[in-house]
């Protein structure tokens, strides 16, 4: 785009990432590329062999007498530097499980770490852990969720002896009434595998003493820099103002860098005990086994129906695996109590009951990760309903219909109190369903699916997302130590170039690429003038971060508001050195024109000049000097975006093979600024939940030992395996947002898992395989086959 060409009109244009030729040609700077200080000590962690055992003793003798080994500590040399890492949830039912940074009496899961080196190498702390001798008295262990609940279970944390560490229930008034009155009731069980973020990038951090006394600073691959700043002074007794917390480019979160690990503590920490800089950079094997894990859900599901397919109620039991510790700062908090605020989604169920369960397992923690508890959530309902659709012998597509939103419905109120204030359901399932010719397919399939030697099916997923929460909606799932605010800090330099700090960390969306094209819009100003600053919490003002599916809502609806309060400011200071009101001042393209001569026009460069007193003109009458304006965005409760997926798939009768022959997708995030970048998060997002659908787990053997702890063992999906995507976009602005921004970060997952599983259902419905279970990979279903038969 030429620096000269005007700003009206950026919004909805699908320019190119300005992110990429700095990518590409090799000038990121990630973690393991910053410049490494002087007298830098290097980490490595001794990581437990077992799921469950007590530590009966560290011997590191060994280890210290290596040539370049500074120190090895264990948990009880961080007892008095680091207070315990406890999760706060405010739930009468939760048990908190506060974790030491690292293990002292006894460790919950493969890879809990229980000693770390500092070494002058990376090389010699690792040569060192090998040398570092722990004797451990093996306890059983438990990795099922379900069966870490029964009786004789081996018990995890002394405070829950049932090994549930939160439990919720919902139910409606009339539930059971309805529900007793159904004319058809359809029931099944569903499990979920567990499955790792496995961003490109794994974990790492960088701390140093800073030049003021007392202040460290700590770069880390972090989606959250401020709540790390605010956990680092909770739990090293350090006030905030002396805590700098900076995210380097991040090769990918997905919301994996949402949480905050114990590395980044004992980090910061050996960095004020010992004064010299401290670095850990993780490897692919550590990232398998200690960064969190998500998902690994089992679901007993039911729902009541008219004959007519109509859906009257909706009945779900859930355990979540929580693994060894409630993670932080979001614990398991999101998928107890996430499910019953997912859905009913699009459809219209006003009854319902939900009985959720956290359970502790010797499992690695788990936590955020895209999409969180949506993706299972819909799994179930959108599998009850194909098989409310089989039970009845009505078409799948067309029960969803007569139970989704319509548009003279909305604003929508849920029964558990949510609110759908926008949306495009029935007209974009309808294109969806033109766009896969849903209804050619239907009429030409067989019976027993079977074409050209292979088991064909067509899969739907019908899903609202929720994204861009609230303070009130994270108080409301109880996580007291989770703000939902955003802020911007927008500035203008004398000599007219735009300074834009952002309260979001970007790990790969392309906020220097929508966030300028926002804020040249709402200034008026020339696109190539913006520079975009995020993740530094010295630079930029107090926000949460980035998660959620958050960025263009929040950090968007800050942009927005002090865009508003700067151009007033602009216009005003125009209106001085023109000599006219403010009000007949019109920004466009960096300059300030008369709106009735607009010939008449100072540029933004001209007005930094006066505003910085670089001009002998002086100010306005009571103005202060410089250009710049703060804005904090508070969200609303949650706000509501929607999509349809639609796939077709081919399925392999011999060998259980999945093909994707055609996938759709049509999507509503009210707003959009960039086009082009909203279907690369689409499909980016589909192609997780097809690599969740089709191969993706993280398996444990019964007793917690981990099995997949390599990219040999856990597969992702490749290019070979990723179909193209045919997209199309609705437009319903939110009403309740400035902008009417809505999130679309996380609904690939949501539909890609649900719409491919059900393609597969309805490729074997001729076999009478029941498909309740994910990942689908060849062998499962040759198995799901056999059973049938």
């Amino acid at each position: 785009m030429n620096a000269h060409e005007p700003s009206e009109g950026l919004v909805g244009r699908s320019l190119l990432r300005r992110e990429d030729e700095h990518l590409l040609r090799g000038r990121g700077r990630f973690l393991d590329d910053l410049p490494e200080p002087r007298h830098t000590l290097h980490l490595a962690f001794v990581m437990s062999p077992h799921a469950h055992a007590r530590i009966v003793g560290i011997d590191a003798s060994a280890a210290l007498s290596l040539p370049g080994v500074v120190a090895v500590l264990t948990g009880d040399d961080f007892a008095p530097l680091i207070k315990p890492v406890t999760t706060l949830i405010n739930h009468p039912s939760y048990r908190p499980t506060g974790r030491d940074p690292l293990a002292r009496d006894k460790v919950r899961f493969v890879g809990e770490q229980v000693a770390v080196v500092l070494a002058e190498t990376p090389y010699i702390a690792q040569d060192a852990i090998e040398q570092i001798v722990v004797d451990y008295d093996v306890l059983p262990g438990v990795s099922d969720a379900r069966e870490a609940t029964l009786d004789g279970a081996p018990q995890i944390h002394d405070n829950a002896p049932d090994n549930i560490l939160m439990a919720d229930e919902f139910k409606t008034a009339d539930f059971d009434a309805v529900f007793a009155a159904a004319d058809v009731v359809v029931e099944d069980e569903f499990k979920i595998g567990r499955i790792a973020g496995l961003s490109l990038e794994p974990r790492g951090c960088l701390a140093m003493c800073d030049h003021i006394p007392g202040a460290v600073t700590l770069y880390t691959s972090t989606q959250v820099p401020h709540l790390v700043r605010s956990a680092l002074s909770v739990h090293l007794g350090i006030s905030e103002s002396l805590i700098r917390v900076v995210a380097p480019d991040l090769g990918g979160g997905f919301g994996i860098k949402s949480q905050i690990y114990p590395e980044e503590f004992i980090a910061t920490a050996l960095a004020l005990k010992f004064r010299r800089p401290i670095k850990w950079v993780q490897d692919r094997r550590e990232d398998l086994l200690t960064s969190v894990h998500a998902r690994d859900h089992r679901y007993e599901a039911a729902i009541a129906a008219t004959k007519d397919g109509v859906i009257t109620a909706l009945r779900v039991k859930m355990y979540s695996n929580a693994g060894a510790y409630s993670s932080f700062p979001f614990g398991c908090a999101m998928e107890v109590i996430g499910p019953r605020r997912y859905v009913p989604g699009p459809y219209k169920i006003q009854n319902s009951f939900f009985r959720t369960f956290g359970v502790c397992t010797n499992t690695a923690p788990t936590g955020a990760f895209r999409g969180v508890g949506a993706p299972g959530t819909y799994l179930v309902l959108e599998g009850l309903i194909d098989r409310l659709a089989r039970r009845l012998n009505l078409d799948p597509l067309d029960v969803r219909l007569r139970n989704t939103i319509r548009p003279e419905e909305i604003p929508y109120t849920h029964a558990h109190g949510g609110q759908i204030d926008s949306g495009s359901y029935v007209p974009a399932l309808d294109r969806a369903r033109a766009m896969i010719d849903y209804d050619r397919f239907r009429a030409a399939q067989p019976a027993d699916r079977l074409v050209n030697g292979r088991l064909r099916g067509i899969g739907i997923c019908q899903f609202s997302e929720g994204s861009g929460f609230s303070t009130a909606a994270w108080r409301a799932r109880g996580l007291v130590a989770v703000p939902g605010i955003a802020s911007a800090l927008i500035r203008i330099d004398q000599d007219g170039q735009i300074l834009a700090h952002v309260s979001h960390t970007s790990s790969g969306q392309g906020h220097g690429t929508v966030f300028a094209q926002l804020v040249a819009e709402r200034l008026g100003a020339n696109y190539d003038d913006v520079t975009i600053v995020q993740s530094d919490t010295a630079s930029v003002p107090y926000g949460s971060g980035t998660f959620a599916s958050r960025g263009t809502i929040t950090g968007g609806g800050a942009i927005i508001r002090a865009a508003r309060e700067l151009q007033e400011k602009l216009k005003r200071f125009a209106g001085f050195v023109l000599n006219v009101d403010a009000s007949s001042i019109v920004l466009e393209g960096s300059r300030a024109r008369r709106s009735d001569a607009p010939d008449v026009s100072v540029s933004f460069a001209e007005i930094g000049k006066v505003a910085y007193s670089f001009d002998p003109m002086g100010f306005p009458q009571g103005e202060q000097p410089g250009l710049e304006a703060t804005a904090y965005y508070e969200p609303p409760m949650a706000t509501i975006g929607n999509a349809i997926h639609i796939a077709i798939v081919s399925v392999g009768p011999e060998d259980g093979s999945t093909r994707i022959e055609k996938y759709v997708v049509v999507h509503d995030n009210g707003t959009t600024i960039n086009p082009l970048l909203v279907d690369g998060q689409v499909q980016g997002a589909t192609a997780q939940g097809i690599g969740g659908a089709l191969m993706e787990e993280i398996v444990y053997d019964g007793e917690g030992q981990l099995l997949s702890g390599n990219l040999l063992d856990y597969l992702v999906p490749t290019a070979l395996d990723i179909p193209d995507f045919d997209l199309a976009h609705m437009e319903s602005p939110s009403p309740s947002t400035e902008g009417g921004f809505k999130g679309m970060g996380e609904g690939g997952v949501i539909g890609g898992l649900a719409a491919i599983t059900n393609a597969v259902a309805d490729a074997l419905a001729g076999t009478g395989a029941n498909v309740n279970c994910v990942p689908l990979r060849p062998s499962r279903i040759v198995e799901m086959m056999d059973t049938a038969k």
